[in-house]
């Protein structure tokens, strides 16, 4: 079977490799040409694998629908670059690899920006650089509150984390986890998005776990972290449109919230000139909280499994069934 590999220019590896690695000699994997002929890229192909789902054009889609391709895989977990709707509209089924394939890298960045707050690093190191020892006195995370906005694969792998670093654990979500399985990693729900304000308010963490849609986007306005305490930390591991950033920046310059660790931002690459760049209260990573050498291997798995199951006349894993 004809597997064709929409990569994305300048992040192909190891993401490419991986799936080639992943799917072997049985099916043969083929790199398209942005520069070629598309409909004869399309020839026999059965499954197209949409690398972050942001490379398919409706062009690519439409002529995909028309070769006769079985399947529309994209590699990654948010659809916020996919038209959702477009696709369906064509009977071409639909997959993505969801969210517990970047959970344990999600829960890790996370932590990590946590960890750079409680712990002062950058005064750290300008205080060893500069001769100052003993100094700063910092924070433990052992009693704080982690607040996480969902509780979906990577909130709960962020969970299990800060349990063992003693944290008081609250979350809310439109439709959380079994009770057992909250009792477990010993988070207290608070309940759906109405809930929000009371989250906000007791956290000296929020960590955010929700996907893109039309009811998260702004999620976290100017009103919302107007409730956050000037101690607390906002961190945004999901995606950057989920918070108003015109409405972070202001918070973050009048010192109402102690500062924000933020891999995901509403434009990608950052303007130089994006104020965000300006502030000493921020930590900032370029998108990369999921780019892990286990996240990769992970994914193209489920992507390699969905290829045989196709080959074989199954029904594909982790389809998508609606727009958001």
């Amino acid at each position: 079977m004809k597997v064709l590999f929409l990569g994305q220019p300048g992040n192909l590896e190891p993401w490419f490799g991986d799936v080639v690695t992943a799917i072997g000699e049985d099916h043969c994997v083929v790199l398209y040409d942005a520069r070629g002929p598309q409909a004869e890229q399309l020839e026999g192909v059965e499954v197209v694998v949409d690398q972050g789902g942001s490379v398919g054009t409706h062009d690519m889609v439409e002529a995909a629908a028309a070769a006769g391709v079985k399947l529309w895989q994209v590699l990654g977990t948010g659809l916020d670059h996919v038209d959702v709707q477009f696709i369906l509209d064509r009977a071409l089924p639909l997959a993505n690899t969801p969210g517990p394939f970047s959970s344990v890298a999600l829960a890790e960045h996370a932590l990590l920006f946590m960890l750079y707050f409680a712990k002062r690093f950058p005064l750290s190191q300008e205080n060893v650089r500069a001769g100052v020892f003993y100094r700063p006195m910092n924070d433990e995370l052992d009693g704080s509150t982690l607040g996480l906005v969902g509780l979906g694969a990577s909130a709960c792998e962020l969970a299990k984390r800060a349990a063992a670093l003693g944290m008081r654990i609250i979350g809310l979500d439109i439709q959380p986890p079994p009770q057992e399985a909250l009792d477990g990693l010993g988070i207290t729900c608070l309940g759906g998005p109405e809930a929000l304000g009371d989250l906000l308010s007791q956290s000296d963490y929020v960590s955010i776990h929700v996907p893109l849609t039309s009811r998260t986007r702004h999620m976290l306005d100017a009103r919302a972290l107007a409730v956050m305490g000037s101690d607390s930390v906002l961190i945004n591991v999901a995606r950057g449109e989920i918070v108003d950033q015109a409405a972070l920046v202001d918070a973050l310059r009048k010192r109402t919230l102690r500062g924000a660790g933020i891999d995901v931002f509403v434009h990608e690459p950052l303007d130089p000139d994006d104020p965000l760049l300006e502030l000493d209260n921020v930590v900032l990573t370029p998108h990369i909280a999921g780019v892990t050498v286990g996240t990769s291997r992970r994914r193209a798995e489920a992507v390699a499994e969905n290829v045989r199951r196709t080959a074989a006349g199954l029904p594909p894993l982790y389809v998508v069934t609606r727009a958001e």
